[in-house]
């Protein structure tokens, strides 16, 4: 399959919501405001885009979750029934993950720390693939698999340290994720790739990488494996029973927020273009393990906040609403402009400069715009709602000002409205920040 004939732009939300402005007014009137709703159709579509977008792979393809995106239970159990591999990176991702039901078997286990004491809980709780990604990792890895007397599965993660136009880029010189093909110091996959292969309880499995979030550019997915070309070969010639089972991609996948980005499919037809051609000239075909947390799960939800004081001046108005940052940390640390809407009584477009702002006491609680909006007149009470919250929104949520977390709703396939997560009592946050200590 030629990617020529694949639409490049991506088109804006794969599946429109099924929920209409009558719908999204009754649920405020319901449950007042601020309130998240996931909406499971958008949930299981993404799946079968993303599947589809990478079906020209000669070999298996295998989809991955990044467990740290969003980890509502009920979203995790959806994504457990569409038999997705779980990418995890925490003791208590281990947890919520086996409690939701999740099988050890789907799960990857990507660590930060890569500390022994984390190696032997992960083994104990019968995890088999793990990612590291430094020496210290790996001599840490093959000590508690040592101590426990198991067998694990390795993939290295591999830093390219190439160009990569994304919103953050994950693969720079010396960066935080991954160590260099090669160099001088312990801190390099080939030089690690050849202590698993001395090892008695440690398995080279394969090769992993994540180049950044919101790649706008795939072509460093090219480049990366060129790269992997020439060091495989290398591998190759210096292991003489060297084999690769899995190629894991890591993640990138672009969502549309405001602005056009390059399409799932088209991102899938170049990639599995370039590692067909990889395949056949290595002669191995490692499964394909294609991550991704923002794609999958950002479109499927909406923030539903209420307009609460509104200041009228001669060139615009100026909207405070009952959010926040604290719920939507993006628009502060990313900068996201977030598809918005605002349901208003009124029919009449304002053409007056609009901002929003949030209930914080902060000057950074502003939420970004997109410069050719157009808003309806507007009324403190209408709502405004905020679109391709899914991903990173909800797990951030903070209780600057003693917030307290509001209510998720899912939006089921068949029409009904079910709660996932009760809102926050201020009697609970009060507990849990120490009042249950100093009031006894």
């Amino acid at each position: 399959m030629s990617n020529t004939n694949i639409q490049k732009i991506s088109k804006f939300n794969n599946i429109q919501s099924e929920l209409s402005d009558f719908e999204i007014k009754r649920i405020a009137s319901k449950f007042g405001t601020p309130v998240y709703v996931i909406e499971e159709n958008i949930l299981r579509n993404n799946v079968e885009v993303l599947r589809k977008s990478f079906n020209n792979y000669t070999g298996k393809t295998a989809i991955s979750y990044s467990f740290k995106s969003n980890f509502n239970p009920s979203l995790i159990q959806i994504f457990i029934e569409e038999d997705l591999v779980f990418d995890l990176t925490s003791i208590g991702e281990i947890y919520f993950f086996l409690k939701c039901g999740g099988d050890v078997d789907n799960i990857i286990y990507t660590s930060v720390t890569e500390e022994k004491s984390e190696y032997v809980e992960v083994l104990k709780n019968g995890i088999n693939r793990i990612v590291i990604g430094s020496f210290n990792g790996y001599v840490n890895l093959n000590e508690a698999a040592k101590s426990l007397n198991v067998t694990v599965d390795v993939l290295v993660r591999i830093n390219p340290e190439i160009y990569v136009n994304a919103d953050i880029s994950a693969s720079f010189k010396n960066g935080k994720f991954g160590v260099p093909m090669d160099g001088s110091t312990n801190d390099n996959a080939k030089f690690i790739i050849h202590q698993i292969y001395d090892s008695n309880n440690l398995i080279f499995n394969g090769i992993h990488f994540h180049l950044g979030t919101q790649i706008i550019d795939p072509s460093c997915f090219i480049n990366t494996i060129d790269l992997l070309d020439t060091f495989i070969g290398e591998l190759k010639n210096e292991i003489s029973d060297f084999s690769i089972n899995i190629l894991d991609i890591g993640g990138g996948m672009p969502v549309e927020y405001t602005e056009s980005v390059p399409s799932p499919e088209y991102i899938g037809a170049l990639i599995t273009d370039k590692l067909n051609q990889f395949i056949e000239k290595i002669n191995y075909t490692p499964t394909l393990i294609v991550e991704s947390g923002r794609f999958l799960s950002a479109e499927s939800s909406i923030l539903i906040s209420k307009i609460v004081n509104k200041k009228t001046f001669s060139d615009g108005n100026f909207l405070i609403i009952d959010s926040g940052y604290h719920l939507l940390l993006d628009s502060a640390l990313m900068k996201h402009k977030y598809p918005i809407d605002i349901i208003s009584k009124s029919n009449s477009i304002s053409y007056g400069d609009v901002s929003i702002g949030g209930r914080l006491c902060d000057s950074l609680d502003v939420f970004q715009l997109p410069v050719d909006a157009d808003f309806p007149h507007t009324e403190i009470n209408d709502l405004v709602v905020f679109r391709n919250v899914g991903a990173y929104s909800i797990v951030f949520n903070m209780p600057f000002h003693c917030q307290t977390k509001p209510v998720i709703l899912l939006h089921r396939k068949n029409k009904s409205m079910e709660i996932i997560r009760n809102a926050e009592k201020i009697e609970d946050l009060f507990r849990q920040e120490g009042g249950d200590i100093l009031i006894k």
